[in-house]
Formats: structure tokens, C-alpha cells, sequence
């Protein structure tokens, strides 16, 4: 049974999903949560552990801009973000540390072995 709804294959064809957001101001807006080109996966990466980055690069916004939001906001923002981006973001990173291990065998240590045992090796979507 596949758990695809129509919706999610519309933002898959779009790129994107909108979120309702509210700033500190009070004021409302919808944001467009895009859905990451292969190429910005690596900046993702390097976001990990910065989600208020993860939230700009997720809406395309300059540094600084997520500090505008509320805490609500910013983690509806996050959830989505990470919902649209996580199977072709693990994929991307399974990826790069075989052909790592492949180019240089046993430069990923233990870490590698572990990441590359814990990743999903397809999509978790029933066809």
C-alpha cells in the first residue's frame, strides 16, 4: 500500500510545499519550502546542526531571517523542510560516503560504517 498521497506528488512536481508562517511582528505571510537541488545537499550538510540555517536555505531567504519568525513558525518551517528533503538528502549521503570508502577505503573509520549501516538504502515510499 503506498503511503504517496496526491499532494505529496504535487509538491514533488512543484518543488515545493507553502506553509502559513507568523513573524514576531504579528504579521502573516505564506512561505514556499523548497525541495533541495542535488547541488545545495551539501550545504544542508553543513546546516545539520544549524537549524535556523537549515530554515533559510529551506526558504531561500538571506542569513538572519528566521530569527524573524516565531518559535512555531520557525518549527513548522523546520518539520516541513526536513520532511520534503530527507529522502533525497540520505540517498545523496549514502552516496558520497561509498564512493568516499571506493576512492579511499577505510578513510570513513568507524563513523562511515556506522552512517552507511543506519541509512535507509531505498525509499522508505511504497511505489
Amino acid at each position: 500500500m503506498s503511503t504517496t498521497t496526491p499532494n505529496d506528488k504535487m509538491q514533488t512536481l512543484l518543488g515545493y510545499s507553502e506553509v502559513p508562517v507568523t513573524f514576531a511582528t504579528g504579521e502573516t505571510a505564506t512561505v514556499k519550502i523548497r525541495q533541495l537541488p542535488v547541488r545545495l545537499l551539501s550545504a544542508y550538510l553543513l546546516k545539520i546542526d544549524d537549524e535556523a540555517g537549515a530554515v533559510e536555505l529551506f526558504t531561500n531567504q538571506p542569513e538572519g531571517w528566521a530569527d524573524t519568525l516565531t518559535l512555531e513558525s520557525f518549527e513548522a518551517i523546520l518539520k516541513e523542510g526536513e520532511r520534503l528533503n530527507s529522502e533525497s538528502f540520505f540517498a545523496w549521503l549514502r552516496r558520497r560516503v561509498e564512493r568516499q570508502e571506493r576512492i579511499a577505503p577505510g578513510t570513513t573509520g568507524d563513523a562511515g560504517k556506522v552512517l552507511l549501516s543506519h541509512l535507509p538504502t531505498s525509499s522508505q515510499k511504497s511505489p
